[in-house]
């Protein structure tokens, strides 16, 4: 009796504390479904940003896109390149995955880029894949007028609804590393994850990825 009382206790602890950390949240904007929320950081200036939808494809099929770092331009708000890194000091294997990333912003302000570690588990009890992205420090692919950004993390989670629709939910925390315009800041917390899962919605139709079957990710979500 007193073990079940211990873990009844625990459990509505960490519900309490699930409910206050979704509390923060705002919402801003929705558009096709998906809404878009943002939250003050003490990290950044600029507000963390989440957007949640759905995208009428297979777990397996949008964690192929989303793996595909060449074709991150084609989908992800802003992004203006991107590529995979494979070295021996940033190897590329399985789960884990380094790639550049180069954000396009309106002159005359700098374009942002990052170097990314980038990190993959899987729930096997629902299906759901998760990928943890982060900047990481290094002068890898450093550029003169491309400000480096000090603080990028990316949350990416996919959870199956049904055997084709996917429920994506894409968090996004980062410091530009120095002011912007207000207005930019706008756009980007309004725009940004919402028009990122608007873009996997298209990703999902091509060819290269629509036919894809397994989920390729290893590593159990609890030993990431």
């Amino acid at each position: 009796m007193f073990r079940l009382i211990i873990t009844s206790i625990i459990f509505s602890v960490m519900m309490n504390v699930a409910s206050a950390a979704d509390a923060d949240w705002k919402k801003i904007w929705e558009l096709d479904s998906i809404i878009g929320y943002v939250r003050p950081t003490s990290q950044s200036s600029v507000d963390e940003i989440k957007a949640i939808g759905i995208v009428n494809a297979p777990v397996a099929v949008v964690e192929a896109v989303i793996r595909d770092v060449s074709v991150m331009p084609q989908y992800i708000f802003l992004c203006k390149e991107a590529y995979l890194i494979n070295t021996s000091e940033m190897k590329s294997a399985g789960d884990v995955i380094y790639f550049y990333s180069l954000t396009d912003l309106p002159y005359p302000v700098h374009d942002r880029d990052a170097v990314v570690r980038s990190h993959w588990s899987v729930d096997k009890k629902n299906g759901a894949v998760y990928c943890h992205a982060e900047a990481i420090k290094t002068t890898f692919g450093q550029r003169d007028n491309v400000v480096r950004m000090p603080l990028s993390i990316i949350d990416c989670t996919l959870i199956p609804k049904g055997s084709d629709r996917t429920e994506v939910i894409y968090q996004a925390l980062g410091d530009p590393g120095g002011e912007l315009p207000s207005s930019l800041v706008s756009i980007i917390t309004r725009y940004y994850g919402i028009k990122t899962i608007l873009g996997l919605r298209q990703m999902v139709k091509k060819e290269k990825y629509r036919n894809v079957k397994k989920v390729v990710t290893k590593t159990l979500r609890d030993e990431k």
